[in-house]
């Protein structure tokens, strides 16, 4: 994108956010240009904008049978499909507060979310997961049911006691973009989720900016392979369709070939996903598919990929952003353009601004020397959710969020990840607490220490590698055995290892830290 192109899209970006919009008005004035355009295409059936609307209409007023309020929470924990998809506009046009949860919560972070974060309502479709489960302990006060929306049944948990929130205190006194819109749940490097407090403003004008870069009109049609509880489905799936008045298809479990008939079937001309996906679409993407281009995020491409799209001729754009910017700060189709791609980061959207700083807090200012990279702008969280604490260690007064990511700036002003400070392995697009892996295998009776780190794979970016010391006398555990051990714990797969090494002992710094640099 050149330089006037940029300052027209600054221009849109700051009227649209300075209107004062909401998503629900903005979905309203959708319905209202556009009622019999494709909005949503899945297994179920196929919807119009209007048709949408009237079903969005049918949750509200479920939900205020809940006794809701303008600014309560109300969490979302369903498989990807079009009920999700209605509940979540119903909570636009409410002005209630959304929080999409990952189906594959463990029964800590179930708790933790309950306990901590106590949504005004959450709503499931089933009731025996962890979450259901967590809500039936009478501690949390929680009062179950059900209804029916769409010929589903769904299980609600309203809260009994509903306090005034952080996000309802004043709410009435903000402007409809500065009010609270949406929490989005990111992995910590400890057990707990983090819930990312995001505003309607930072959310348009993401998704606003998302759309003029990559030139997303009413013509376009997605095919969305991650769940609305990802960043990406989320911002990049149902707010960008909708504003720019094109469609969506959604894949309810994701195969790859599965992915390829519907992209064949429905014509679909984008899509936006992480590298495993990407991975797979590279294997039977052909020259007359209806794809113009890919946008992956979620961990950086691989140089190997970024060769196999060029041969291919397929537009490979990427994305660097976290869930706490919404999630969107750099991308690249134009040093695509100028370089032949490039695998991390890119230029800063229209409104963000880029700093590194070193280890001391001063700014890096020379290109190619690597700094922690900060953020400032349009689309920075508000904080987290009801977690103080964790707020004021990553975000500053004026509203600089620091990343946790270490990356170095090229001469001619792009951001170049380099390494990631937080300790996490980015598997197929998900981040995995290292940490928390750790913990679960220390519960185990013979071993005495534990590492987790991520090992390289070509496909899903990264797995989980664990290495282990077994405590005196212990004999040497085998893959599988640890495994046994997780299953019987109730620890769920995305948690156990892939690799496992056992070691006599594990580097370590004079401090004791463990070097997992040197782990491999």
């Amino acid at each position: 994108m050149n330089m006037e192109a940029a300052a027209e899209t600054d221009q849109v970006v700051s009227r649209s956010v300075l209107s004062g919009d909401s998503l629900g008005e903005r979905w309203r004035r959708r319905c209202r240009s556009t009622p019999g355009s494709v909005f949503l295409i899945s297994e179920e059936r196929e919807l119009t904008y209007a048709e949408a609307d009237r079903m969005a209409d049918l949750a509200i007023s479920i939900l205020n049978q809940c006794h809701v309020r303008r600014g309560d929470v109300v969490g979302l924990q369903m498989e990807t499909n079009l009920t999700y998809v209605i509940m979540l506009i119903a909570c636009f046009k409410a002005e209630l507060l959304t929080m999409p949860l990952s189906p594959r919560l463990n029964p800590d972070e179930a708790c933790y979310l309950v306990e901590q974060m106590k949504p005004s309502l959450l709503v499931m479709d089933h009731d025996q997961g962890p979450l259901a489960m967590a809500c039936r302990d009478r501690a949390h006060n929680y009062s179950g049911g059900k209804v029916q929306l769409n010929q589903r049944t769904l299980f609600i948990q309203r809260r009994l006691s509903l306090s005034a929130s952080p996000a309802e205190s004043g709410y009435d006194s903000l402007s409809a973009s500065n009010r609270p819109a949406a929490i989005l749940c990111t992995s910590g490097t400890t057990s707990y989720t983090k819930g990312c407090l995001l505003s309607n403003k930072n959310i348009l004008a993401s998704e606003i900016s998302f759309n003029q870069i990559y030139e997303i009109t009413d013509k376009d049609r997605l095919i969305l392979a991650s769940g609305f509880y990802h960043a990406i489905g989320f911002h990049h799936g149902i707010v960008s369709t909708f504003l720019a008045g094109g469609s969506m298809v959604l894949l309810g479990r994701y195969s790859s070939q599965a992915m390829m008939e519907l992209t064949r079937r429905y014509c679909c001309t984008y899509t936006v996903t992480v590298p495993t996906v990407v991975y797979d679409l590279l294997a039977w993407y052909r020259p007359g598919d209806p794809l113009k281009r890919v946008i992956s995020g979620g961990a950086p491409l691989s140089q190997d990929m970024l060769g196999m799209a060029w041969k291919s001729g397929l537009p490979l754009y990427n994305i660097y952003g976290l869930t706490e910017c919404a999630p969107f700060s750099c991308t690249t189709p134009a040093y695509y353009r100028a370089h032949e791609g490039m695998t991390t980061a890119g230029f800063p959207i229209c409104g963000t601004k880029i700093r590194l700083v070193d280890k001391t807090g001063r700014q890096v200012r020379e290109w190619g020397r690597s700094g922690q990279i900060l953020v400032q702008g349009p689309t920075v969280f508000q904080g987290y959710y009801r977690n103080p604490k964790e707020t004021h260690k990553v975000l500053t007064s004026d509203g600089w969020f620091s990343t946790g990511d270490q990356g170095h700036m090229t001469p001619d002003g792009a951001l170049v990840m380099d390494d990631r400070l937080k300790d996490m392995v980015i598997r197929g697009g998900e981040n995995i607490s290292t940490g928390l892996v750790e913990s679960y295998l220390l519960g185990h009776p013979d071993i005495a220490e534990a590492a987790v780190v991520g090992v390289d794979d070509p496909r899903l970016g990264e797995r989980i590698g664990a290495f282990i010391v077994m405590k005196t006398g212990k004999r040497p555990l085998e893959l599988e055995q640890v495994k046994e051990y997780l299953a019987s714990r109730g620890v769920i797969k995305k948690f156990w290892p892939e690799v496992l090494k056992v070691r006599k002992s594990l580097p370590r710094t004079s401090s004791g830290k463990i070097k997992k640099y040197l782990l491999s």
